[in-house]
């Protein structure tokens, strides 16, 4: 239904966040991150959800460090459906077409900073002596992925998170990527929306009980 996109954005967040061990076990992605919190994430469709259930909750990891990300219409209903695994917060699969994203200027007094390697775009927004926002973009071929989107409390309302993400998207068009995958938050969403990004699916996180 959505194995296409959810695949392209789960190789694009472990490509940023430099977790490059994940394998598929039917049909379930498995990324194996090692954080105490967070050892192991499974990712799948809601056609797999019940295969990444069973992984989840017969793997050998401490209780609430085994995580999973379900593409799902309906995330309230199958959180209800996975117990006794807990719900953690719903948030949203989003793609845009990087040339169609909108753009947007770093306002003064802020300076923008960016940083190009073969994968992966950071870019940091500074003024006042510290680091008001940044974010990061993983280039994989012509897909990208952006992640770790932040503005400070501080700076916030300033048109900072829109600046990072104009300076993102140029970036990796820059590398030749041209379609963009993000999982929004709740409060990141609406910045997302406002820059022409869409919804592909909402996402079920869910965990093992700690």
């Amino acid at each position: 239904m959505h194995d296409e996109p959810l695949t392209r954005w789960q190789r694009g967040w472990s490509a940023s966040r430099g977790w490059t061990d994940y394998q598929r076990i039917d049909d379930v992605t498995v990324v194996r991150i090692g954080q105490p919190q967070r050892r192991v994430e499974y990712v799948a469709t809601e056609p797999n959800v019940t295969a990444a259930a069973h992984l989840a909750l017969t793997d050998c990891n401490p209780p609430g460090s085994s995580w999973l990300t379900v593409g799902t219409h309906d995330p309230v209903r199958l959180a209800a459906d996975l117990k006794p695994l807990e719900f953690v917060r719903t948030e949203w699969l989003m793609t845009i077409d990087l040339s169609d994203q909108a753009s947007y200027p770093v306002p003064p007094p802020y300076s923008l900073e960016v940083s190009v390697t073969p994968s992966v775009v950071d870019v940091e927004i500074c003024g006042h002596g510290e680091v008001a926002a940044s974010g990061r973009m993983a280039v994989l071929h012509t897909g990208a992925v952006a992640d770790m989107i932040v503005t400070e409390p501080a700076h916030r309302r300033r048109g900072l998170g829109r600046a990072v993400m104009t300076a993102l998207a140029e970036a990796a068009l820059s590398q030749s990527a041209t379609t963009a995958y993000l999982a929004a938050s709740p409060d990141g969403r609406p910045l997302y929306e406002s820059l022409g990004w869409t919804t592909v699916t909402p996402l079920l996180v869910a965990r093992t009980a700690a």
